[in-house]
C-alpha cells in the first residue's frame, strides 16, 4: 500500500470517528496492518511515518473512549451498539465491563450483605 493511500484512509477514518458517537467500520486487521506498514516501509521518511503513527494513535484514542463509554452504558443498563468493534477492542470492552461491575460490587454490595 502506498503512503498517500494509507494516509488518506487514516485521515478518513479519523474524521469519521470524530463525527459520530458510534464506532466506524474498519478492517479487522487494522492495527496489525498499520504496524506492518510502518515496519516494512523504511524508504518512507521518519517524519511521515511519525505522522501516520500520530493519526493512528488519535484514531485508537477516539475508539478507546467510545468502547469504555459503551461498557459503562452496559453497566448502567443500556444496550450499546458494538457492531463495528474489532476483536481486540471487544477484549477491552469486556474487561472494562467486568472491572466496573467488580468495583461496584466491592464498593457497595459487600456492605449491604452484612
Amino acid at each position: 500500500m502506498e503512503f498517500d493511500n494509507i494516509y488518506k484512509d487514516l485521515r478518513k477514518i479519523q474524521l469519521m470517528e470524530e463525527k459520530t458517537r458510534l464506532l466506524t467500520k474498519i478492517n479487522q486487521n487494522y492495527y496489525s496492518d498499520i504496524i506492518s506498514f510502518q515496519r516494512d516501509n523504511d524508504a518512507i521518511p521518519i517524519k511521515e511515518i511519525q505522522n501516520l503513527k500520530n493519526i493512528a494513535i488519535k484514531i485508537y484514542s477516539l475508539r478507546e473512549k467510545k468502547i469504555i463509554n459503551a461498557a459503562l452504558s452496559k453497566v448502567r443498563g443500556g444496550i450499546p451498539i458494538v457492531k463495528h468493534m474489532l476483536d481486540i477492542e471487544k477484549k477491552l470492552y469486556d474487561s472494562t465491563f467486568e472491572i466496573i461491575i467488580r468495583s461496584r460490587k466491592d464498593s457497595f454490595y459487600d456492605d449491604l450483605e452484612d
